[in-house]
């Protein structure tokens, strides 16, 4: 079986409500950036996220476009019809479903409970033959599960190919091989089946019925306006019950008693689920066990497109049955000539191992480091906290997925000036273990929420102030040096009694105190250079003055040689 998810997302319709994620038993949703996603491999096909989406945003693979490209191709066309059609359409006699089918192109039209009747001897043959209790194989959302999440239980399950791939083998050996064969069913996982080795050799499409509602639409073709038609081939005489609890023990006439020890059956995928998860503990019980994922059966597959209630439906199939057994009917076919045998195998996702210290490090992202801390509300789709810690780990889900955590936060305007504040902040609880910090103590600090949460705050920085804080009941405030993340801060730290919380707030001053240092500095280099100043002018002075001194003494040495000669020369006169 290939592992290829038949279910996508449309994700402009996606909303966040998570309701996919809680409707899906095995968790096989993935979220990403708040929208959803199959994830493939975990997928067993059963197609109620398809149904429970208020949104429709989750939608099948169609085969719509598919078969109207056959239907015009003018090759020949057997249509293999599960018996719950009874309940998928309006209509007068049911033989007008097959004139609106040979009227839409198909060459053939047969019931699919035809494959049925081999399927139920080949089960009962194994049941008789067998030491062990035998696990019907009819139902392939049950065939994956149990490959995908009990695949120590595959040695229990009948290798027996479902109703439609006999079905498509009948058809294609009596028709030719060259026949394209198209199943109609109300089964999503049917088309999974088409990837198996067994069902890509017998079935070339497979439609659901609500697929079928629209093609019909869309050619123009109503039910109550054409004159009934009768099925092609020799047909089936006891399997058309095959779609209610109990169809195929009752085909091979084993009792269906409720009280009945002989066959059992489990239908609805949580039952059945249960009843896998605890088998070990009934086997020694257990002989024909038949296991339905759809409540009620077939007839409440995901596909059917149904309008009547269940009850009406289960009377609508169960009065056909009747009406049929009493009709004289060609021979069952005994030797098919072909095969019955199908390839089972585990298809178990390797898992890696979650340790506790991991889980409690994703609980205490959301607040969570006490165990009456884990409300289990299921809003988030998983069961428990626990349970969504460990999707989280897997890369399945995600924080915001907490409903309550978000709420809280979403509400708390506390919190936006948390967040929105440049002033460092971080919450203990008074082990002194870290509950949260906010973006600019991840910042400043070089940490992050999701890395230090639920860790000895001395991880971060010393916890002394904060045992003070604790002890003394009193705020502690001061300037302080993070020399080791090169920042000064002026801090104030306190105790929150009715919470039982110690924050602290620290301010930013490193700039601040780089500024002041920068003025000093700039003061002292003023200064001194002042005072360089200073010193040289008085050189300079000194240096002139010294100067002028000198010049002045040979000055007047000079004027007063002159003013004698000038004396001496008026004396001769």
């Amino acid at each position: 079986m290939v592992n290829r998810s038949l279910i996508q997302t449309i994700d402009a319709n996606c909303r966040d409500c998570y309701k996919c994620v809680r409707s899906c038993p095995v968790k096989a949703i993935k979220v990403t950036g708040g929208h959803t996603e199959v994830f493939a491999e975990l997928c067993i096909h059963d197609g109620r996220c398809v149904t429970v989406c208020p949104q429709k945003a989750k939608k099948v693979e169609s085969s719509v476009e598919t078969l109207k490209e056959l239907l015009n191709s003018g090759r020949g066309l057997a249509a293999s019809i599960a018996p719950s059609f009874l309940a998928a359409f309006e209509y007068r006699d049911p033989g007008q479903i097959v004139a609106a089918l040979k009227k839409l192109g198909f060459s053939h039209v047969s019931e699919t409970a035809e494959g049925a009747e081999l399927v139920a001897r080949e089960h009962w043959r194994l049941a008789k033959a067998g030491t062990l209790p035998l696990i019907t194989s009819c139902c392939p959302v049950v065939v994956n599960l149990i490959e995908i999440y009990y695949p120590h239980l595959l040695k229990f399950l009948a290798p027996v190919i479902s109703p439609m791939v006999a079905h498509g083998q009948i058809l294609k050996k009596r028709y030719g091989q060259e026949t394209k064969v198209i199943f109609i069913g109300p089964c999503y996982a049917k088309k999974g089946e088409l990837f198996s080795r067994e069902g890509a050799a017998s079935i070339d499409l497979v439609l659901t019925f609500e697929e079928l509602a629209e093609v019909l639409e869309s050619a123009g073709i109503r039910l109550t306006e054409l004159s009934p038609a009768g099925f092609d081939g020799p047909g089936a005489c006891k399997a058309h019950l095959f779609p209610l609890p109990g169809g195929l023990a009752k085909t091979v006439s084993l009792s269906t008693d409720l009280l009945g020890r002989e066959a059992i059956t489990v239908d609805g995928l949580d039952e059945v689920s249960d009843f896998l998860h605890n088998f070990n503990e009934n086997q020694d019980s257990l002989f024909f066990v038949e296991l339905l994922a759809c409540r009620g059966g077939c007839l409440s597959g995901p596909g059917l497109a149904g309008r009547n209630t269940f009850f009406r439906q289960r009377e609508q199939l169960m009065d056909y049955s009747f009406h049929q057994s009493k009709q004289e009917k060609n021979p069952v076919i005994t030797d098919p000539g072909f095969g019955l045998e199908r390839s089972l195998s585990s298809r178990a996702v390797a898992l890696p191992e979650i340790s506790e210290e991991k889980i409690q490090e994703i609980l205490s992202l959301t607040g969570k480091t006490r165990p009456e801390d884990e409300l289990n509300c299921g809003a988030c789709g998983y069961n428990t906290c626990r349970d969504k810690a460990k999707a989280e780990i897997l890369g399945m889900a995600e924080v915001e997925m907490c409903i309550p955590f978000m709420r809280k936060r979403a509400e708390s305007r506390a919190n936006i000036i948390c967040q929105m504040t440049p002033n460092a902040i971080i919450v203990v609880d008074s082990d002194l273990k870290i509950l949260e910090v906010n973006p600019a103590m991840e910042g400043k600090f070089r940490c992050s929420q999701k890395t230090v949460a639920g860790k000895e705050l001395s991880v971060v920085i010393n916890p002394h102030f904060f045992e003070e804080a604790l002890r003394t009941k009193e705020i502690v405030t001061g300037e302080i040096t993070f020399s080791q993340y090169g920042i000064t801060a002026w801090q104030a730290i306190f105790y929150v009694a009715h919470e039982d919380v110690v924050i602290g707030i620290f301010a930013d001053i490193t700039k601040e105190k780089q500024q002041i240092a920068k003025l000093a500095q700039v003061k002292a280099e003023t200064l001194e250079k002042a005072q360089e100043v200073i010193n040289k002018q008085m050189r300079v002075a000194q240096e002139i003055a010294g100067l002028l001194g000198e010049t002045t003494a040979e000055t007047k040495v000079l004027l007063t040689k002159l003013m004698g000669l000038i004396q001496k020369e008026e004396g001769k006169s």
